[in-house]
Formats: C-alpha cells, structure tokens, sequence
C-alpha cells in the first residue's frame, strides 16, 4: 500500500511555511516553482522590458556563462551611456590617432544604436544587454526560461563565436568590453519545474538550428526566446484551469497578421485566442497556491506534483489509498479555511460554499478526489477576489496578460484584442519550420506551426500564400495547393 501523508509538523510544513509572526500569509514556490511572477512589483510595470526582451536576454546570457551583471557607477547617467562612454574611451586609449574625435564619432555611430545601446555584433556582446527598469524582480525571468528550457543539457561554450574572423573595429570592442566577474552566489531554492517536457525538445531542436549562424541568432534572438516563453505560458494557463482532466497536449492558439481585418465571425471560430487566455490568466494565482498547498501531500514520500500528475497518481490508487488521500484533501481545506477569515462585506466562507455548490463545473464532476482539488482552488480564488488581496492577484496575472498584450495582440475596436503575428515574426518562424531543409510543403508548414502552438483559419491562411507569392517565397510544382512548397529565406 502507497504511503500517503500530509505534511504538517516539522521545519518544512504547513504551520511553519505559512505562518509568520503567528500571521497566516500566502507562499508559493517552497513545495514547486511554476511561474516566475510576483504580486509585487505589478507586472505592468515591466511594460518597456516585455516589448524589448533585450535586458532579459541578457541576464539569459549571463546566467548560462555563469557570469554578473557589469557593475557601474549609474550616477546621473544610464546604464547605456555609461557602458558606451567605458567602451569608448578604453577604445580610443588603445588607438594612436591624432583625431580622436573623429574615431570616438565613428565608434559611435557603428556600434551603438540612437538611444546609446550596444549593438549586437557577436555572441559576445548578449551579456551586456540590460533592462529598462532597475526592479530585481525581472531578473527572475532569465532564471526561469534558463530553468525550463537550458538547464540541464545546455554547453554554453557551443555559442563562442570566433573572434579571430571579426574585423579588426569588431576585435577592438570586443577587447574594450568590460570584465564580467563569476558569479558567486547561486540562486536560492527549487528550479522552475517544467510540465510541458515536449515544449523544451522542441525548443532545443529550434534553438541548434538557430545558433548554427551567428547572425540569424543575434538578430532574432529576442523574437525566439520571446515566443517560447509566450507559448509555454499559454500552454500552462491552459492546463491549469483543466484541473488534470483533459489529456494533456498543446492547444495552438489561433493567430491572424496584423495587417488582417476580421470579423466576429471568424474570431468566434477560434477555439483558443486571446480572450480566452486573458481570461485564463486571471486565476493563474489561485492555481499556483492550490498546487503548491497540495505539493504538501506526499504520496511515497514524494510531493505530488501538478494536477495532471495527481490524476495519474490516484488512478492507480486503491479504494483504501483513494480514501486516505481524500482525508489529506479535506485536512488541506480545513487548514486554509480555518486561517482566513477576513474578507470585504458581506463575504464569507458559507457566501463561497453556497456558490461551489451551484457551479457548473463542480457539478460534472463524479470523482471526490477531482472535486476536492476543485473546491480548495475554488476557496483560493474566491478569498483573493473578495477581499483586501484582490490587488495583489490582479498584478500577479498581469505579468502573463501584459506581456501577452504587448507583443502578440492587436486592438480591434469592439472585437477588442486579438492575438497576432507580424510579418517579420511570421517570416522568422516560418525559416525556423523550414530548417535545414531548402523548402518544405506549405501544407507540412501549418503542421510545423502548430507543432509550435500556432494555427491560422482559412482566411488568414489564404493572406499568408498571398504574402508568399508576394516575396518569392512560393514554389509551384502545379496548380495544385498540395503541391506548393515554402522556400527557405537564408
């Protein structure tokens, strides 16, 4: 028979995890780290970051070589000026010129761009890359797409870029950056655990193609590791709210280009789009504590992990094992409910029975262990929206649905935000599908989409192969649609 057990005494339980100074408070990422966002700062206070990506790509970069960050003196002046002016002036210092001036003007205007950036030239130069805003707590991105996706099979050393080829103005800044020390303190706690291992094998088969030409990497750099983290938090918003009862699997989100108009019609078609992964994303909170409550379980001394895992736990449980958990479930719900008790007016604990019973949801389901799950998340989510919390699990939300809104979404007046592509991005992601290979049907192309988690209607589909056409991207076996082909850009 399977031990299981909750876990309530000793330095790592329930008691001790969640209460401080004898006040009951909420903590994630003790039991299982999912997300890498915060309640505070608001998510929407990274805005200028989610758009650029260049200050997360960046940490990436420095992480992977196990580097820090360049320390400045950052007095009166940005990050960028003062980078460009140590660069410079180390670079002038190693030049016997008599016009100084003019170099220092030349050195400017090829290797910095108009708001004093770093301009990506070589591999090398993705570690100075730094963030809009000072706040520590968008570092933790870095930390998780490096946990998810390059943590452990990753040789950093297979991204040097020969420096001898560089022309020698190219050598010359690269000599002038400055020395990143090692970084000494490892981060502290749990990695980010990955629940979707087929996203990861996708995105380092993406990821090799990518690297094999230096150029195509540092230009698109930012579009790649943007996407992928998009798409792997789509997928897990997804997930969460099927509490474990679908079959797991990506579900491709719909996308039409930006240059499109569409109708209600056709979005109404769209069986996964932005308005559904917005309104998913507002309980992203409540799931992440529901799970992290019930990693508290331990099943054979394990913790149990995320809902999917749970069902398949206990599908192979006895009647005896079932009971047992369900025991540990209800000793959850009277430990959270019993700790709160404050909510806004009018609002209380039997308000939140009354309406678990009149859900649709709890109703259609048969299993006790699966509507345990679901009333202690039902719980969660009903005392963060009606009380003093409710702003603190907005801006959690808000580092998934603002950066979704900022990069892959277009306003559409009353159709309100849907999600989109660029042309640029679908040309990038279209050479990605292609690979290796010199071209490839463009019927295999929607398959390797959404293999990538992106579906077109027909409509949209139609503009794309008029865009093709357009660029001489199409090839022509016959008249036939299955018989066109996809050339490859590069």
């Amino acid at each position: 028979m399977m031990q299981i057990e909750l876990n309530k005494s000793g330095s790592n339980s329930l008691e001790k995890r969640y209460f401080k100074n004898k006040t009951f408070s909420h903590v994630t990422g003790n039991q299982i780290r999912l997300l890498p966002f915060k309640t505070n700062p608001s998510g929407d206070t990274f805005t200028e970051d989610f758009k650029s990506f260049q200050g997360i790509i960046g940490e990436l970069f420095r992480i992977l070589n196990n580097k820090s960050q360049v320390e400045l003196k950052q007095t009166d002046s940005s990050f960028k000026i003062e980078l460009k002016e140590i660069i410079v002036k180390k670079a002038i210092s190693k030049v016997e010129t008599q016009n100084i001036e003019e170099l220092k003007n030349m050195l400017s205007k090829i290797f910095f761009d108009e708001e004093n950036g770093l301009i990506k030239f070589n591999i090398k130069t993705l570690s100075y890359m730094n963030f809009i805003n000072s706040n520590n707590a968008i570092k933790e991105v870095s930390k998780f797409i490096f946990d998810i996706f390059l943590n452990d099979n990753f040789d950093p050393n297979s991204l040097d870029q020969d420096t001898n080829h560089e022309n020698i103005l190219h050598q010359l800044i690269l000599q002038c950056l400055p020395e990143l020390s090692v970084l000494t303190s490892k981060s502290k706690g749990l990695t980010y655990h990955n629940l979707f291992p087929e996203i990861k094998e996708r995105f380092v088969e993406d990821f090799a193609f990518l690297a094999k030409n230096s150029s195509f990497l540092l230009k698109h750099v930012e579009d790649f590791f943007k996407y992928y983290y998009f798409h792997y938090l789509s997928q897990l918003i997804l997930r969460f709210n099927d509490f474990g009862i679908a079959k797991a699997r990506i579900k491709p989100i719909y996308y039409t280009m930006d240059w499109e108009t569409i109708s209600e019609t056709r979005l109404l078609s769209h069986t996964v789009g932005w308005k559904q992964l917005n309104k998913s994303s507002e309980s992203v909170f409540a799931h992440v504590n529901t799970i992290e409550l019930l990693n508290y379980i331990y099943v054979d001394e394990k913790p149990v992990e995320d809902y999917q895992n749970i069902i398949n736990i206990c599908n192979s449980f006895s009647p005896d094992e079932k009971e047992k958990f369900q025991d540990c479930l209800n000793e959850l719900i009277i430990f959270y409910t019993e700790n709160i008790t404050v909510f806004d007016t009018g609002k209380n604990w039997a308000d939140c029975d009354r309406l678990l019973e009149l859900d649709l949801f709890y109703n259609n389901l048969s299993d006790n262990i699966l509507k345990g799950i679901y009333s202690l998340w039902f719980k969660i989510k009903y005392q963060f929206e009606n009380s003093s919390r409710s702003k603190p699990y907005g801006d959690y939300s808000k580092w998934y649905s603002q950066f979704g809104k900022v990069n892959y979404t277009k306003f559409r007046g009353r159709l309100g935000n849907t999600t989109v592509l660029s042309q640029e991005l679908l040309l990038f992601l279209t050479r990605i599908c292609i690979g290796s290979e010199d071209k490839i049907r463009l019927k295999t192309l929607w398959d390797k989409l959404k293999d990538r988690g992106i579906v077109f209607d027909e409509t949209t589909k139609l503009e794309i192969t008029k865009l093709f056409e357009k660029i001489n991207l199409i090839e022509k076996k016959s008249d036939s649609g299955d018989a066109q082909y996809v050339k490859s850009t590069i």
